[in-house]
């Protein structure tokens, strides 16, 4: 009753777009602690996660096997600049169509200052949102890059070798 009043009244308040953003950013930070940091979440906790991995922004995880692409230094790479051809590909997508409405709206040099503002507007918004939404992907695989398994090799001398994960 009155619980759910208070959650309608927030809910119109508020918008849609705080609420995915929020969503969102506590996916990130829980979908990275373990990969990143070796923290172990309860399952009850991180069940609704599994439904998010299917969803990654890891486009390169998503279309090929690690071992296709090549050595690691090659991965990080084309993990780390992936995002950054979106960002100019976005960009240039945005800016192209900003010209074509500029042209064909037949407005007069004076209203070209406001055209060339709203266009960077846009621009700027689109660079946000492609790394809000790519950095932790771009994150974790950078981490786990890193991420090392130690096996014993010998069992007398008890002498251990560590390996990359991702290897």
């Amino acid at each position: 009753g009155r619980f759910r009043a208070r959650l309608d009244i927030c809910e119109s308040q508020v918008g849609f777009q705080p609420k995915f953003k929020i969503l969102v950013s506590f996916y990130q930070v829980a979908a990275t602690l373990g990969p990143v940091y070796g923290v172990r979440l309860h399952e009850d906790f991180t069940r609704w996660t599994d439904f998010m991995d299917a969803i990654s922004l890891d486009l390169i995880g998503l279309t090929y096997p690690d071992a296709c692409i090549g050595s690691m230094g090659d991965r990080l790479l084309l993990a780390g600049l992936w995002p950054i051809l979106s960002i100019m590909l976005g960009g240039a997508a945005i800016a192209c169509y900003a010209l074509a409405e500029w042209l064909l709206s037949g407005r007069a040099d004076s209203l070209r200052r406001e055209f060339v503002r709203a266009t960077l507007r846009h621009l700027l918004y689109w660079a946000i949102l492609v790394a809000y939404l790519v950095l932790p992907s771009v994150s974790r695989s950078i981490f786990k890059a890193r991420q090392c398994e130690s096996f014993n090799v010998d069992d007398v001398t008890a002498d251990r070798r560590s390996y990359l994960v991702a290897d």
